[in-house]
């Protein structure tokens, strides 16, 4: 199964999330509650961005994985 790999930094701090494909919801949740965390920097917007990167990356491999291969021709 394919690793993923979601960098992000602020304050100082990186973020570093690696997770199998199909764990895109557990990633969402726990970024949401380390946007909750009073002693974590990520505040919503960072939540919100980082699901979004979450979701898109997603959505990308999906759409690579579905495409018809130039060899099925």
């Amino acid at each position: 199964m394919a690793k993923r790999v979601l960098s992000f930094t602020k304050s100082g701090e990186t973020f570093l999330f690696r997770y199998p494909a199909g764990l895109e919801d557990d990633v969402i949740d726990t970024v949401m509650e380390l946007a909750e965390a009073p002693h974590c920097p990520l505040d919503w917007l960072d939540a919100a961005t980082l699901s979004f990167q979450v979701a898109q990356y997603a959505a990308t491999e999906t759409n690579v994985e579905s495409a018809p291969s130039p060899l099925d021709e």
